[in-house]
């Protein structure tokens, strides 16, 4: 049998893929909401559960270029978000009330809030071959109600199948993050 070159593509294309880091993504999406109400957002600093310092607030700026990229929604500056909550929260950010998310919305005139938490982030080798894995748990809440009207949780990272076979294609932290980060707001923004 003579390779063409439609079935070369068709080899190399599926060898790329198979490569590539495992993603895993549920979300959630109020089916009942009017994603049109929501113009402009304030995206809280992802609390960090994962073992690297830093690797929460590098996130939150990655989602924040992500979301903005979009362009679906006007999005706060980081340090007025920071600043409000801070008062309201006294640095317990994912925890706020209803009362303390109405008042973040109202001093920062916006019609949802932005919260993450990054559980997992470490290179993961396998093979001679590494991998960066990321874990991201991230859901808008509307101001007016306290309802979660959207939700994602993304895991994303660590060698492929052809990765480890072959021992090529590592997956950077700044890769991982941004796979993880582009699969949630695939989920909120079509």
């Amino acid at each position: 049998m003579k390779a063409t070159p439609h079935l070369l593509c068709v080899i190399a294309l599926s060898a790329a893929l198979a490569g590539c880091a495992a993603t895993h993504t549920t979300s959630f999406l109020h089916p009942e909401f009017d994603f049109s109400q929501v113009e402009r957002v304030a995206v809280v600093p992802f609390e960090d559960l994962s073992n690297e310092p830093g690797t929460g607030s590098y996130v939150s700026r990655v989602f924040l270029t992500e979301l903005l990229a979009t362009g679906a929604f006007d999005v706060v500056e980081p340090g007025e978000v920071t600043r409000i909550i801070g008062e309201q929260s006294r640095g317990r950010s994912a925890e706020l009330t209803y009362d303390q998310i109405k008042k973040v919305g109202t001093d920062l005139n916006v019609q949802a809030v932005v919260f993450g938490t990054v559980g997992e982030s470490a290179d993961l080798p396998s093979g001679g071959v590494g991998g960066h894995t990321v874990s991201l748990d991230v859901r808008m809440v509307e101001v007016a109600t306290g309802s979660t009207i959207w939700s994602a949780v993304v895991n994303t990272g660590g060698p492929g199948f052809f990765a480890r076979l072959f021992g090529a294609g590592d997956q950077t932290r700044g890769t991982a993050v941004r796979t993880a980060v582009r699969k949630a707001i695939s989920t909120l923004v079509k």
